[in-house]
Order: C-alpha cells, then structure tokens, then sequence
C-alpha cells in the first residue's frame, strides 16, 4: 500500500467537516459503464441505492463512482479513486485540494454532512481509497443528481485562512438587502435578521452554484464578539439565487451587532471529472 497525502483544507471545508483526501495506492483496472445504473427497488423512491459504475480520468488520475444511495435521513456516493506514481505535479496538486459539489436538475445544492476514507483489498491484493460522502436528503422528486469535483474557495488571503486580513464586515441597520462583497468569488447579501428569544435568524441570498462555499464563511457579531452558528440551512432557490438560514443564539437586538464574511478566491470546477447519475422515478 502506498503513502496516503492528506488533502489541504479549503476554508469550505474547514467550517463544514473532512476535507477530502487524494491518495495514493496500486489498483487494478476497473470495468466501467458511463452510463448504466442498477437500483434496488422500493416502494420509496427516496430511499434507494445504485451501482452506476461511472468512470472518469484526470491527468492519468482514476475515479469510479461505485455506489450512490439515497435515504430521508442522508444522501450517500462513494468513489474509488486511484492516483498513481509519477502523476504530474500540477495535477497532483489539484487533486489534493479537490472538494466536492452535488446538485439536482432542479437547481437544488445538497450541502456537505460528513466524509471518510478507507482502503478496500482488491482480489490481486492491492489496496484501492474509497471516498465516502454524506450530504443533506434529497430535496423533492429530482430526476438526476451531479457530482461536480472543485478547486477553490479559500480565504482570499496571501499568509493563513484565518487571519484577519480576508475579513468583510457591514454593521447591521435594519435596511435591506444589505450586500457584502466576498472579492473574485462574488457577494452575499443578507435580506433580514428574525430575533426570538432562544435564537437569532440570519437571512442570506447568494446568487450562482458556488453559493455553499460562500454561505460558509459567514457568522453574527455581537459588541466585536464573533457568534458561530448553530444552524444552516439552504431554504429555498429561485433564478439562480440561494436563500439561507443561518440560526445562532439569541443576541441583544439593540447591541452592536455585525456581519462577517470572508473574501475567497474563485471557485474552479473540474469538468472532466464531473458525473451524472439518472435517479429512480
């Protein structure tokens, strides 16, 4: 078995779970089919598991899509990834800091839950990564499912992701939309704030497909003190714009009260390793 690289972290990730790994490791050829699926039938067409057997190739770089199952409580893939000896640099690098982005026909972002990685043995005696990720239940009746391999948004920042140096900040007045920009990658405005008394609700609106990565690095400052987030939730999607829910604990309405946001750099989508799945109606 080959040594394992542990991946960099974007500043998506960070915030949200496991980053995934690019590793190293002797496989075998696999058999692939680009385009057939195999579910196990149910009643339930939310709760399903399928084998589509998709492959795809990146700089001499091997990723299989063997399973992708759906639950009401999770949506699962799990790929096959093999990167051997030798790769180029450049690609190698891509790979390392490759995250992931799944989304439905209609438009839907499907937000990260939680990643592993383990080695499977092969039949010769080799050993093959298998990436597992979970993100939120699927979201109405979609037809298809893509998994979108990326690069990119990380705090727009030359020394850490956290200094202070990336930061954005626009202090709360009660008018808006209030929009602040996020630098290359685009803006994030937010539309109301609900105060109750056990939470505080942030409204946010991002418009286009990197809209997860952007909704990430944003939190409620209360008198300089920033709050982290008990809940966020994609709500709704119209036009390519994306409405959030960001829920912290209650705050002082009549506090000092802030939003902050990071600047990130662009966010770049790996087209050749992209994978559609047809989902079971």
């Amino acid at each position: 078995m080959k040594t394992t690289t542990i991946a960099v972290l974007s500043a998506a990730v960070l915030l949200g779970g496991l980053a995934p790994l690019a590793v190293r490791a002797d496989a075998t050829a696999v058999s692939a089919n680009q385009t057939a699926t195999v579910p196990i039938a149910t009643q339930d067409t939310k709760t399903f598991n399928l084998n589509p057997a998709i492959q795809k190739q990146y700089g001499g770089a091997t990723f299989t899509l063997k399973s992708l199952s759906a639950s009401p409580e999770t949506t699962e893939f799990v790929l096959a990834r093999h990167v051997p000896d030798g790769i180029a640099k450049e690609v190698d690098e891509q790979l390392m800091k490759m995250s992931y982005l799944v989304t439905d026909d209609n438009g839907w972002i499907y937000e990260y839950q939680k990643a592993k990685e383990q080695f499977q043995e092969q039949p010769d005696g080799s050993f093959v990564p298998h990436y597992t990720e979970n993100v939120k239940p699927l979201q109405g009746k979609p037809k298809e499912l893509t998994i979108r391999p990326y690069v990119g948004g990380w705090y727009d920042d030359t020394s850490t992701m956290f200094s202070d140096k990336a930061n954005v900040t626009a202090t709360l007045t009660g008018q808006y939309p209030l929009t602040l920009d996020q630098g290359k990658i685009g803006s994030v405005s937010v539309t109301g704030v609900d105060f109750g008394k056990d939470k505080t609700v942030l409204k946010l609106a991002i418009a286009g497909e990197t809209a997860s990565v952007q909704k990430t690095g944003t939190w409620l400052v209360q008198n300089g003190k920033r709050l982290d987030y008990i809940r966020n939730e994609l709500v709704g999607v119209k036009d390519g714009v994306y409405q959030y829910e960001l829920e912290f604990p209650a705050v002082d309405p009549t506090a000092q009260l802030e939003v902050l946001t990071k600047r990130m750099t662009p966010v770049t989508f790996m087209k050749e390793l992209e994978m559609k799945v047809q989902l079971p109606q």
